[in-house]
């Protein structure tokens, strides 16, 4: 029997690793399944996404005649305990939610060859994150209408005692119901927990899986001793989003972990006209806001129904009329890996910014769309490293060219004085803190007044040295030793894991 490729319907080998038209990975899955339906119910008519955790795919029930998305944990992942633990965890959580601003998962079983999967509502829609980039800032009354929803709909998940821990515009589709009424639904409980969940130890040390640029304070470990992550974790979370939608970009941006982790503690967000002129929200909209975005939980909203009512009485006093495009420009995400933050026991916020003790942890890489670039972004990926450090070694200031003189006859030679220092180039993947350098020749550290989180440049004396890098998402640190020479311009990369073997980021568009 012929075997077309999922993505571009050629006709190829079925062994092919990828589809060498259009690159689209084909796994052990998709060739048994393709042609055969899944549990004799469900005919996959095209895959959403592929990652290390699993595969997502869009199906047709074949007795319903409905179409639905299917989430498959590949059974060498399945059969790991806290994959297994999660994936039952996430399927058992988002069975008690039922409300119309919530995906609905239909069913979950196992394959025979170990493999598990959900079956979930499929949302024929976009997500906000698209919506905000090819429409630009949101109308407040518009805004403040999808704010409404998503509200409801994860009061249902709090009162559920499920945290989301994940709120961002990619986690927040709109579609159409069945009068044509625009309708929010939040996608994504893989990584919700349940309040007090005493069986799990990651949820002690309050696990966080998300995205730096929506993380609430608490996801990185900012609470007393004795206290949890809460619904108002989700709250701040969706005050960004919210912030976003009016202004067209988010309230705090950074290029490394550690300044979203200082500005998630400390800072306060600037007033959205500072950000976006245009902006046309009412002072009563941007304190809701604001008070949403507050550090200390207690004098956040204390759920997300009272949130929705604040919206709710301002609403018919809000402009229908949105903003231009902010003139800021907007940064990169510098990371959407999962993160893990210390135990609730941990120094103070101050301590922590500036001891740098987000932790990373590496659970369920996100699941992606466009399998045909895979190969691409994973070669990206180590081409962003190595030109990264070459970055650094061309960040000194370049010397000025010599001014052309008129030669005087016995004019004395011009001395070079030697070169006394080297410069070096410190980067990791995914990233790292410098936590030592030591001199060999004379067994001293080489001091540093500030952090040295990679990438990094810095001049040293020639030598020969020991470098300790450290990343508390893997247990041991990693030494480098190098030698350099007067003059000289090297790299050092330590490699916590390989580049071709991280998980891809996100590629937004899943059409879930």
């Amino acid at each position: 029997m012929p075997f077309f490729c999922i993505h571009c319907r050629s006709e190829i080998d079925p062994n092919f690793k990828a589809c060498p038209f259009c690159g689209e990975p084909i796994t052990d899955f998709l060739r048994r399944y393709l042609e055969t339906p899944i549990d004799d119910k469900y005919k996959i008519l095209a895959r959403l996404g592929v990652g290390g955790m699993g595969e997502v795919y869009k199906v047709l029930h074949l007795h319903l005649n409905a179409i639905r998305v299917i989430k498959l944990m590949r059974a060498t992942i399945a059969n790991e305990a806290g994959a297994h633990d999660r994936f039952l965890r996430e399927a058992r959580l988002a069975t008690r939610i039922q409300h119309p601003n919530v995906a609905t998962l239909f069913d979950f079983s196992t394959l025979d060859d170990g493999s598990r999967y959900m079956v979930w509502e499929y949302i024929e829609g976009i997500n906000l994150h698209e919506m905000i980039e090819s429409r630009g800032p949101l109308s407040p009354r518009y805004a403040a209408k999808l704010a409404v929803q998503t509200l409801q709909g994860l009061d249902a998940i709090h009162r559920a005692g499920i945290v989301h821990r994940d709120i961002s515009p990619e986690n927040l589709m709109i579609a159409r119901d069945a009068e044509g009424e625009e309708r929010v639904k939040i996608i994504d409980l893989g990584i919700a927990k349940q309040w007090g969940d005493e069986g799990d130890n990651k949820t002690k040390t309050g696990m966080f899986v998300g995205k730096w640029k929506y993380c609430s304070p608490e996801h990185l470990g900012m609470l007393p001793q004795g206290e949890r992550i809460d619904g108002r974790a989700d709250l701040y979370s969706f005050g960004i989003v919210l912030y976003e939608m009016l202004t067209g970009i988010p309230p705090f941006q950074a290029d490394t972990p550690h300044s979203y982790l200082v500005m998630h503690a400390s800072e306060r967000p600037r007033a959205l006209r500072e950000v976006n002129p245009s902006v046309s929200a009412s002072p009563e909209m941007e304190a809701i806001i604001f008070r949403a975005l507050e550090k200390d939980r207690n004098k956040r909203f204390a759920t997300a129904r009272d949130f929705a009512r604040a919206i709710e009485e301002i609403a018919d006093s809000l402009d229908d009329k949105p903003g231009e495009p902010a003139p800021l420009p907007q940064a990169i995400e510098v990371t959407e890996e999962p993160t893990r933050v210390i135990d609730s026991s941990a120094p103070t916020v101050a301590t922590m910014a500036s001891a740098e003790t987000v932790q990373t942890v590496g659970p369920e890489p996100p699941v992606q769309k466009g399998g045909g670039m895979a190969a691409a972004l994973r070669i990206a990926i180590v081409i962003v490293v190595i030109v990264g450090g070459a970055f650094l070694l061309l960040r000194r200031k370049p010397e000025a060219p010599p001014v052309p003189v008129k030669p005087a006859v016995a004019a004395a030679p011009v001395v070079t004085p030697p070169l006394t220092t080297a410069h070096l180039g410190i980067n990791a993947f995914p990233w790292a803190q410098v936590q030592r350098i030591r001199d060999l020749a004379t067994g001293k550290d080489v001091s540093f007044t500030a952090p040295l989180v990679t990438p990094a440049p810095l001049d040293l004396a020639p030598g020969k040295y020991e470098i300790t890098f450290s990343n508390p998402a893997f247990r041991k640190p990693i030494t480098r030793t190098i030698e350099l020479r007067a003059g000289e311009e090297q790299i050092v990369l330590a490699e916590f894991i390989k580049a071709d073997r991280a998980a891809l980021p996100r590629l937004e568009g899943s059409g879930r």
